[in-house]
């Protein structure tokens, strides 16, 4: 998935944080949250070297986007109805925390940041 956004900030750790207006394609998905004015701020992988007040392209890989919204949407209810078929409500209930407990961890160890593709004009 690539959208075009605008640098606000970088740092010479080969990191930027990038500011995304909500497109068309943005109300289809509904995976990030942007605020009230449409705009969004996300940290991406600087390899191109844009600088502040840069426009520039980004790429978030569409594999990760889908992974992600198995594990935060289809994974849960796996886990609650299977604890439920298992046992009984009250394992079912067991089986979504300890999910959600791994879901926590896991979402601390694995980052899939987006990645500046090109500058498409520079300030």
């Amino acid at each position: 998935m690539k959208e075009s956004g605008k640098v606000i900030s970088a740092d010479d750790r080969g990191g930027a944080v990038i500011e995304i207006r909500s497109s068309s394609g943005c109300d289809k998905c509904g995976a990030c949250h942007f605020n009230g004015a449409g705009v969004l701020s996300m940290e991406a992988e600087n390899k191109v070297g844009a600088r502040a007040g840069d426009a520039v392209e980004i790429e978030i890989p569409e594999g990760s986007v889908i992974f992600s919204s198995l594990m935060i949407f289809i994974f849960p209810i796996v886990a609650f109805f299977s604890g439920y078929l298992i046992r009984g409500i009250i394992t079912g209930a067991a089986f979504l925390s300890v999910y959600l407990v791994f879901l926590y961890y896991f979402d601390k160890r694995t980052r899939t940041a987006p990645k500046i593709t090109r500058v498409l004009f520079s300030r």
